[in-house]
């Protein structure tokens, strides 16, 4: 069904559950004076269990009592200068531009590695030299409450605001003593407090138990002393060298999720110790009962106070990372009293009424309006999987006090969407800010198929659990193997083999063959906002075990002052795309033009003119994934743009060596591919960052062509076919294993008028990477300028397979469609088709004439045919074949039964060829989308059986006439849209934002009210969710012709 149908615990019955401080799934009363409630006995009596039967277990408690020990063996003097005071500032990284002296070097094994050693405070060593900052001992310094700065001594100093390097004219400082605070208290002071804490409870006598909670206790009055001081924004490199609005507390807004989280678990560990710690009492001059309340009121509830605030936002991380943050301080206050109580906490995190910022949205407007209907949220795929940790962990926190979380139908997606996205088995698309060049590796993580496994009914979960090497069984939590063995046997399921398409995201997956080869296309079209880059019509492909067209993936830095971000790994230059007029892309939402996901031609064809907008009217591409044999498959690339005056088709493979048939020319001496006379870095096509040093300004408004990062310059020209061909090369020591001998990518290029250029262009400055890739570009010059770029990408093992391909000419010509005749060294020939017009007939060679969208002929050595495809088209013929067609047809939808999943159109334009689980687009004025066919019922009604059409959701503040106010957020709200109250009754459509909600097309209905959104069972109050398809919607209804029919 359509409808979310997720029956929320209404949060009168919460807060009864609360009062018995089963916010976490612990059914303990509210403790009283010394008693747990994140330890109970419950979880003790897990661990108990564990430690008998598993030698793991034992394991894991004697490595928690080894690294508790360390930090217990410091006398209380010195382990409490693990807590920096706030004066110290904090700091992440110590320079762009790496060390004083080895530079950029420092990073090449990654970022934060300097060394810091609790022994030697406030000293950051060099991994690469081995030299010591600062010169000065800044804790004497430190003791002098940062006076006298006659102790600021030798080349290096740093008053803990950096070390300024003489002569420089850029502002920006080594923050030596900064990134050690920082770095000092993320590793070893919150190390300290969880393993102390969890020591506590483990230890096997009641001494070792003392002198454990003893010093965890320590820890945490001391930083309660501290925290309600800690302000980032006054007090860290990033307020005064970045962004001097940038708040936080103990760490940035997102970092400083995770003290509150530890810190509470251990102090549930410690408190029942803490009215008989003298030590402690005399230290502080505290009783028992002041000490406990300092940690509880200036540290925990303090933090508490940084989450819900919202004017503050001091603590605010990814969404799920403060949320969960909240759920622990909920559980561990419960049997207090003071502001915010673990009531309000609850509230918060299920709904919390006024949000200001997305991330601040309760949990279940969070689902309908962050994360797609397909399952994904809407950042790149590595922070989508943060989504997936802490929005499972937060659902897993909630069951047991009535709020199932797992029942909603997005949530299933959303934890299985990693599986979904997985291409040949083995691979995760390199897009956005994730991953890198080799995209090695599941989405999944078994953390995740843990928490999961009890409520989401799928195989998947449970063979990333029996199989996967990364399941992390855990001391505190029922053994992993004892979940399993409640489970009946099955085969091992299929993941990451089949063609998937996440229409929301704007990702389609190609795939095909067999476990001789698998092949795949990943193509995206989408326009999330959050991590992204500007890649729009960007893909890749994957055979032989490789990711042979790649991404580079996540950047070395994020950081907007580092210029390789904007200036290259974000930017069009670096993805397998088209450049227009040497500007980077902008922004705008794709739409699916067809999509054909299964058989022997598989097609995906999308536009994005928003990427390019006032600068093209056309900016579209589309893909054929063939598999001429189980263990060969190619890939048809045709890219239409219309507008601006230069085109640059732009392609990079992996590691690999580079050749080119016809040759081009020698490698230019000087310059880069901006030109001969623009060296390497330089922003010669942006005024303002021309002449600034690297790294010494904000680069994110860069919009030009990152062409100065593209060097070793080659030229030829292309006016029929040339062969680029990238074979790869031996693994690097440290890159993931993978076969390479003999395996490669040809690119046949296919064009007329056309400059190519080879070029080198770097990737991360990691070790374990190459220092640049090869890159091709295709260049069509000209005013109103109109290109097609054909290409065919031949994976080959050993040997080629695919004698030529070529351009065939067509009547008409122009540049709206493209054919394409494919020889084979076996002696068949494959011809390819696409065209913008469907409705016009062409004419090739051979006497092939085709009229529709897309096409595929396959002919044996008697040219006769034995494979053909006719998508969108009326008819596909030569000598002995003819298929006919309906073409794509179009009709207004007349009704959607939302509950149902049904949707009547007006007119009988629903063939019985219609296959389920193939693509129809929804095309409505301002946006579109698509939907995903389950059955055929008649000529004018199919259905979608349960696919979610919402976009949008959240809780009705009050409904007037045509205004709807709400506080949620919607950000995949578009204009047109239908509205829609819980029964799933349409309401009108969307007609636009007005402040705090939306003014409503009613379409003729009376003024709206309240009594139009009745409260749903379950729901706390009047809800509305905003569909993506409604009546008076277009439908695109598809059509597909195979021969031999099938």
């Amino acid at each position: 069904m359509i409808e979310f149908l997720v029956d929320f615990a209404p949060l009168d019955v919460l807060t009864s559950v609360l009062t018995l401080t089963v916010v976490a799934g612990f059914t303990r009363p509210g403790f009283a004076s010394g008693t747990r409630a994140y330890f109970t006995d419950a979880r003790m009596a897990v661990v108990r269990h564990n430690l008998e039967h598993y030698d793991w277990a034992r394991e894991q408690r004697l490595e928690i009592i080894r690294r508790a020990e360390h930090w217990a063996g410091y006398g209380d003097a010195k382990l409490r200068t693990l807590v920096s005071p706030p004066q110290v500032p904090r700091g992440y990284q110590v320079h762009n531009d790496g060390c004083p002296v080895h530079g950029v070097k420092v990073h090449e094994q990654g970022l934060y590695r300097w060394i810091i050693d609790f022994d030697r405070p406030y000293k950051v060593t060099c991994p690469v030299g081995g030299e010591t900052y600062p010169s000065n001992d800044f804790e004497a310094f430190l003791a002098t409450d940062m006076n006298d700065r006659s102790q600021l001594t030798g080349p290096y100093a740093d008053d803990g605001w950096g070390w300024h390097r003489p002569g420089d004219p850029v502002p920006a400082n080594y923050w030596f003593v900064a990134y050690y605070a920082h770095w000092s208290m993320m590793r070893f002071l919150m190390e300290a407090i969880e393993v102390l804490g969890q020591g506590t409870v483990l230890a096997e006598d009641g001494d070792t138990a003392k002198r454990y909670a003893h010093k965890c206790a320590l820890l945490l009055w001391q930083l309660a002393e501290y925290y309600p001081d800690y302000r980032y924004e006054i007090q860290s490199r990033e307020s005064k060298e970045h962004n001097p609005e940038y708040t936080g507390k103990l760490f940035n807004m997102i970092w400083a999720t995770r003290p509150p989280h530890t810190c509470a678990i251990a102090y549930d560990a410690v408190r029942p110790y803490l009215n008989a710690d003298v030590e402690l009492q005399d230290l502080s001059g505290n009783t028992g009962a002041e000490v406990d309340a300092a940690i509880r009121e200036r540290l925990l509830r303090e933090a508490a106070k940084c989450i819900m605030d919202a004017s503050g936002g001091r603590i605010r991380g990814n969404y799920g990372m403060h949320q969960k943050a909240l759920l622990t301080l909920s559980q561990v206050l419960s049997a207090s009293h003071g502001h915010p109580h673990s009531e309000e906490m609850v509230r918060y995190v299920l709904a919390n009424p006024n949000p200001v910022r997305d991330t601040d949205m309760g949990l279940r407007d969070a689902l309908e309006n962050l994360v797609y209907r397909d399952g994904m949220p809407h950042e790149s795929l590595s922070y989508n999987r943060i989504w997936v940790h802490d929005l499972t962990e937060l659902a897993a926190l909630m069951v047991d006090a009535g709020v199932n979380l797992f029942e909603h139908p997005r949530y299933g997606k959303l934890v299985t969407w990693a599986f979904d996205v997985c291409i040949a088995g083995k691979f995760t698309p390199s897009t956005g800010d994730s991953g890198d060049m080799f995209a090695h590796g599941g989405a999944w993580e078994p953390a995740v198929c843990q928490l999961a496994l009890p409520h989401v009914s799928d195989a998947r979960l449970a063979w990333v659990l029996k199989t996967q090497p990364g399941v992390r069984q855990d001391l505190f939590n029922r053994p992993v193997e004892e979940r399993l063995s409640e489970l009946p046997e099955g085969e091992a399921p299929e993941i990451g083999l089949r063609s998937f398409h996440f229409p929301a995201y704007g990702m389609a997956n190609l795939q095909c063959g067999d476990e001789t080869n698998r092949s795949a296309v990943s193509f995206f079209y989408g326009d999330h906002q959050a991590h992204r880059h500007f890649d729009q019509l960007n893909i890749l492909f994957f055979s032989y075990e490789n990711a042979l067209l790649t991404d580079i993936g996540y950047p070395e830095q994020t950081d907007a002052f580092n210029h390789r971000l904007a200036g290259f790994f974000t930017n069009t230059v670096a993805h397998n795309t088209v450049v227009v007029d040497e500007v980077r892309q902008g922004r705008g939402p794709g739409r699916l033009h067809g999509l054909v996901g299964a058989g022997f031609a598989q097609v995906v064809d999308a536009s994005c003119e928003g990427a390019y907008p006032g600068r093209v009217d056309r900016y579209r591409r589309a893909n054929m994934l063939v598999e001429a044999s189980p263990g060969c498959h190619y890939l048809f690339d045709v890219f239409y743009v219309n507008g601006g005056t230069q085109h640059d088709y732009m392609l990079h493979g992996n590691q690999a060596a580079f050749d080119c048939r016809p040759a081009l020319g020698p490698v230019r001496e000087t310059g880069t591919l901006a030109g001969e006379d623009v060296p390497y870095e330089q922003f010669y096509d942006d005024p303002e960052l021309k002449d600034k040093r690297l790294s010494s300004v904000p680069y994110r408004g860069y919009q030009g062509s990152g062409y100065q990062f593209l060097y070793n310059v080659q030229t030829g020209n292309l006016n029929a076919e040339a062969i680029a061909d990238w074979r790869l090369t031996e693994p690097l020591e440290g890159q993931p294993e993978r076969p390479w001998q003999g395996i490669g990518l040809r690119a046949h290029l296919m064009g007329k008028n056309e400059e190519l250029f080879a070029c080198d262009g770097p990737v991360q400055k990691y070790e374990t990477l190459p220092e640049s890739v090869k890159f091709l570009v295709r260049r069509r010059t000209g005013a109103n300028l109109s290109s097609l770029f054909a290409t065919v990408f031949e994976p080959y093992k050993d040997r080629t397979w695919i004698r030529s391909a070529t351009r065939i000419e067509l009547t008409p010509d122009g540049f709206g469609a493209a054919a394409v005749r494919v020889d084979l060294e076996d002696g068949s020939v494959h011809y390819l088709f696409h065209a913008l017009d469907a409705a016009r007939t062409y004419s090739m060679d051979n006497g092939i004439e085709v009229t529709g969208q897309t096409a595929f002929l396959a002919l044996n050595r008697q040219r006769r045919p034995v494979r053909a495809m006719l998508f969108n088209g009326r008819m596909l013929a030569m000598d002995g074949l003819r298929l006919e067609g309906k073409g794509m047809r179009r009709s207004r939808i007349a009704s959607v039964d939302y509950p149902r999943g049904t949707i009547g159109l007006d007119d009988a334009v629903i063939e019985d060829t219609l296959r389920p689980g193939q693509a129809i687009q929804v095309v409505s004025d301002g946006y579109s989308d698509s939907l995903t066919l389950s059955e055929v019922i008649d000529r004018r009604r199919l259905s979608i059986g349960d696919e979610d059409v919402n976009v949008a959701g959240g809780p009705v503040l009050d409904a007037s006439a045509d205004r709807l106010f709400t506080s949620a957020s919607n950000p995949h709200a578009h204009e047109g849209m239908t509205l829609l109250n819980r029964r799933g009754e349409p309401q009108g459509r969307l007609a636009g934002k007005v402040d705090g909600g939306w003014r409503i097309d009613r379409e003729g209905r009376a003024p709206m009210t309240m009594e139009d959104f009745p409260v749903a069972d379950g729901d706390d109050g009047p809800r509305f969710s905003v569909a993506m398809v409604g009546a008076g919607d277009w439908l695109e209804v598809p059509n597909l012709v195979l021969f031999p029919n099938g």
